[in-house]
C-alpha cells in the first residue's frame, strides 16, 4: 500500500465533506449527509477557521481517509470552548490496516502544537473505540448522548502531555540543526 499523507488545505473542503460520511459510517446505514444536517458544522467552510487543523491520505491515487479538527461549540464532543473536536475517516476497504493510526498520529504531531487536548464523539458500537484508547483517548464519565445521526454515543478526551511535546520537538529542532550544518547551511 503506497501511502502519502497531506495536510488539508480549505481549498480542498470538498474532501472533508466527502470524508465526514464515512467519518459517520453513513455507508453502514446507506444514508446521506442530507439526511443529518448536523453534521455540516463538521465541514462547512473548513479551512476558514483558526484552528482548522487536518490531515488526509493517499492511497494508490485516491483519497483513503483523514483526521480533521474544529472549534465548535455545538459539537456532539464538544467539552469547553478551548478543545477542538477531531473527527476521523478511512474509506471501508481501507479500514484495519493502519491507515487510521498513521492519520491520527500525524494529526496529534500538529493539534498538539497548538492545543491541550482533543475530544471527539464515538457511537457506542464503534469498532473505533478500541483505536481511540489505543492512541490515549478515554471516555469522559457522563458524556452519554444522541449522536449525531441518532444513535447512542459518548464523548472521549485525550490529553497532550506538553512536557514529553516540548522535548520531542527540541529532539526535532536538534536534529535539523545537525542536518543544515552537515551540509554547511
Amino acid at each position: 500500500m503506497n501511502t502519502q499523507l497531506y495536510f488539508l488545505r480549505s481549498s480542498e473542503h470538498f474532501i472533508v465533506k466527502e470524508l465526514l460520511y464515512y467519518a459517520a459510517r453513513l455507508d453502514e446505514r446507506a444514508e446521506t449527509l442530507d439526511d443529518h444536517p448536523s453534521l455540516e458544522q463538521y465541514h462547512r467552510n473548513y479551512g476558514n477557521y483558526n484552528g482548522d487543523i487536518g490531515v488526509y491520505a493517499i492511497v494508490d491515487h485516491k483519497v483513503a481517509g483523514g483526521a480533521w479538527v474544529r472549534m465548535l461549540l455545538n459539537g456532539f464532543g464538544h467539552v469547553d470552548n478551548v478543545t477542538p473536536e477531531l473527527l476521523l475517516a478511512v474509506l471501508p476497504e481501507y479500514r484495519n490496516q493502519g491507515l487510521g493510526t498513521q492519520l491520527m498520529e500525524q494529526l496529534f504531531t500538529e493539534a498538539e502544537k497548538v492545543y491541550s487536548q482533543l475530544s471527539l464523539s464515538v457511537q457506542e458500537e464503534s469498532p473505533s473505540i478500541k483505536l481511540y484508547e489505543r492512541l490515549g483517548f478515554t471516555k469522559v464519565e457522563g458524556s452519554e448522548h444522541t449522536g449525531a445521526t441518532g444513535l447512542p454515543s459518548f464523548t472521549m478526551l485525550k490529553k497532550f502531555d506538553k512536557k514529553t511535546a516540548v522535548k520531542e520537538r527540541a529532539e526535532k529542532s536538534l536534529e535539523e540543526e545537525r542536518f543544515k550544518k552537515s551540509f554547511g547551511f
